[in-house]
């Protein structure tokens, strides 16, 4: 089953992201030495998508100067929202550009779970008799995940609040990545939500799959992105040819020769690249991430760093 086209979703406010999220949108922080949107792009054309969209809102303006002149947009299309539209907004709005046609795999900005092509193509059939198939992801609920519940044919029948689950250890969650038969939803103007108005699951028959045990980068706050950098080290330490790996060194987001193991750390120059090390006393509990030049010798415990501002870890 064909992929036609890919929406990378780009538009939120970066809340989450502390004081740093309202200077650098969320989708530019860097993975080392590329940015989110950057290695989003890299995947999507990896699994032989031809179409690319990106929609965009907030700081909009930031993010289409940082593209220019990079070569991994080139025949990209930035969908310009002039209100947020939400998920299922947007969806329809690009639907509604290509005709309400074809078939559409949705990602999220913030996350990487890697899925294989073969894998997503064999998943796509399902959206031969379902509007939509939804990629579904083992949890602890206890941790703050909504979790998704099926009947034995694996149709979404309800999605049960995190508040709900304070005694499950185990549930299944949304990762936010799907699958849309663009034909197959009714057109909608405007601002909708994405069980509203593109898996509405109340009315339809919408497939969940699970991506199984692939590994899950989560940089969609500023404490998750601090801590999936020091675990993209502490992998590259234990197997360094784990996917992920492999796929940052292929993208050209990170050049092992860089790594210091001893420090568990990464030494880059430049405004635009990470800085993740240690301070003078090389302990764990002082690792910081710098996103630029300023002077270390300040820090105390885990920070993010980005020119005149400082994040505070709690880990």
């Amino acid at each position: 089953m064909q992929i036609d086209y890919c929406l990378i979703l780009a538009a939120g406010f970066g809340t989450r992201m502390g004081e740093i999220g309202k200077s650098l949108p969320k989708v530019l922080w860097p993975v080392f030495e590329r940015s989110l949107l950057e290695l989003q792009v890299e995947y999507a054309k990896s699994l032989g998508i031809q179409k690319i969209f990106i929609n965009l809102h907030h700081q909009k303006d930031i993010i289409l100067d940082y593209v220019q002149g990079k070569s991994v947009f080139e025949g990209v299309t930035f969908l310009l929202e002039d209100k947020i539209l939400d998920i299922g907004g947007g969806i329809h709005n690009l639907a509604r550009k290509v005709g309400y046609e074809g078939n559409l795999l949705v990602l999220n900005a913030d996350q990487f779970f890697l899925m294989s092509k073969e894998f997503i193509v064999d998943s796509a059939k399902s959206l031969k008799d379902h509007p939509s198939v939804l990629f579904s992801f083992e949890v602890d609920p206890r941790l703050g995940y909504n979790c998704l519940k099926t009947d034995a044919n694996n149709l979404l029948t309800e999605i049960i609040p995190a508040k709900e689950l304070t005694q499950t250890s185990v549930g299944m969650t949304y990762t936010g990545n799907s699958l849309v038969n663009l034909g197959a939803i009714e057109p909608v103007e405007g601002v909708s939500s994405f069980f509203d108005s593109v898996a509405i699951y109340k009315e339809e028959k919408i497939a969940v799959k699970s991506v199984g045990n692939l590994s899950y980068w989560d940089f969609g706050t500023a404490k998750r992105y601090w801590l999936s950098m020091r675990k993209i080290l502490e992998t590259y330490r234990a197997h360094s040819t784990h996917p992920f790996i492999r796929f940052l060194v292929q993208s050209r987001a990170l050049k092992t020769w860089k790594i210091e193991l001893t420090r568990l750390s990464y030494h880059a120059k430049g405004n635009e690249v990470i800085h993740l090390g240690n301070n003078a006393d090389e302990s764990l509990s002082s690792q910081i991430i710098s996103l630029s030049e300023r002077s270390q010798s300040i820090v105390q415990g885990p920070s993010i760093i980005y020119k005149e501002f400082e994040e505070k870890i709690n880990l």
